[in-house]
């Protein structure tokens, strides 16, 4: 975390900038079925968004993605944005709504990329009424029926809770009262949240949906949403004294303190204003492209050849190219261990040490974590054999297209 909230009796405007920048679904949902058709902003125009909002607008920010499908469902360009506002907007706290699945997986990115907290949807608290929510789901490019994603989410979602604490992530839970589906479980949730370590729970009515299954579901009435408001805040209250005191990340995103921001007043800001000046520097009319000064790593047995995986390489060689010289300045040894054989990755902390300053990676292969974190960051992979000093002066100039 880069800041902490102010204490809970002062009042402190903040903005929340809620972007729809995951494009995938996870858990298919009755209440609110997944729209293919639905608009899901690029990585360009989220942090388009994030800087305008920089330049425009006093106080803090939070940018909070929200769908329309899961975060984590698409983590390439996920992981890609919160990296980006890690490196270009410390200041900026980041949050993921999530179902909760798929938090095991990307816990150490999440973790490096410096996310500020997570609100996880938990809307059941037994497999009969999650099977009521749900109509499927998608995990790991398997299909799965109703009951079976009905006991994934259950699962998931309460093993999501216990990552989130051990690994001290702020945890917000956000259950959508639906009067005749689980009214009946809200305090139940409630104590299940509880007892996990989240920060907070809110409870937001249902809005039927047109052509959902449970668009007759009913909307709580102002009546059942105190009731269910009251239930939270007795549970949350009665735990034990000194848990979870003092300054919580969640109590920037509490309802009353967070001001959304307008995305079509952020289009009327001056691009020019947001931007870096132009270099200017480039030389028109060149057969080929002039080598851009960077390092480069490589994956390489003797220092020769490109003949090795990303995966299968103890260690990456580190090249200065620069417009004139190629130059070897050492290794770096990369994390040990079959775990990291398998993805390429291993300890996400300890890859990314030996990455650090590097524009772009060569190795002849790259499992897809490895592809999914590099991306990420924004190191280009490049996957290519060859010698070491013919690739490396492709590479610079820009003329190897084939990345994976």
């Amino acid at each position: 975390m880069n800041s902490a909230p102010t204490p809970s009796g002062t009042r402190l405007g903040i903005w929340r900038l809620r972007l729809a920048a995951a494009g995938r679904p996870l858990v298919e949902r009755r209440d609110r079925p997944f729209d293919p058709e639905a608009p899901v902003v690029d990585v360009p125009d989220v942090m388009r968004y994030v800087a305008s909002a920089r330049v425009s607008l006093r106080g803090p920010l939070v940018v909070e993605i929200a769908g329309p499908g899961d975060p984590l469902a698409s983590p390439e360009s996920v992981l890609r944005i919160l990296a980006l506002i890690h490196e270009h907007h410390p200041e900026v706290l980041t949050g993921l709504v999530i179902d909760g699945p798929l938090l095991a997986e990307y816990t150490e990115e999440l973790d490096t990329f410096g996310l500020g907290y997570l609100v996880l949807r938990l809307d059941a608290a037994s497999e009969r009424t999650a099977e009521r929510l749900v109509a499927g789901a998608v995990y790991k490019a398997q299909r799965l029926e109703r009951k079976e994603a009905a006991r994934l989410l259950l699962d998931e979602s309460r093993r999501a809770l216990g990552i989130a604490r051990r690994h001290g992530m702020p945890v917000a839970v956000r259950t959508t009262l639906v009067p005749t589906v689980n009214g009946e479980e809200i305090e139940r949730i409630a104590r299940l949240a509880a007892r996990a370590g989240a920060e907070r729970m809110d409870v937001v009515p249902h809005v039927p949906v047109e052509g959902a299954p449970l668009r007759h579901g009913g909307v709580p009435t102002r009546g059942e949403m105190d009731i269910a408001h009251d239930q939270v805040a007795d549970i949350f209250a009665a735990r034990a004294p000194g848990r979870l005191q003092g300054p919580r990340v969640t109590d920037w995103i509490s309802p009353g303190r967070c001001r959304d921001v307008d995305i079509d007043a952020l289009e009327a800001v001056d691009i020019l204003r947001t931007l870096p000046d132009p270099d200017g520097n480039d030389t028109p009319g060149q057969v080929l492209p002039h080598r851009r000064a960077q390092l480069i790593a490589v994956a390489s047995r003797d220092g020769t050849l490109v003949d090795t995986t990303l995966g299968g390489a103890p260690l990456l060689r580190i090249y200065a190219v620069t417009p004139k010289h190629i130059r070897c300045l050492g290794t770096r040894h990369l994390p040990e261990g079959i775990l990291r054989r398998r993805d390429g990755v291993g300890d996400a902390q300890g890859f990314l040490r030996a990455v650090v300053g590097c524009r772009a990676i060569v190795a002849t292969g790259f499992p897809q974590r490895a592809a999914t974190l590099l991306r990420a960051v924004g190191i280009r992979h490049i996957a290519i054999g060859g010698p070491v000093e013919e690739v490396l002066d492709r590479v610079a100039r820009g003329t190897i297209r084939q990345s994976v």
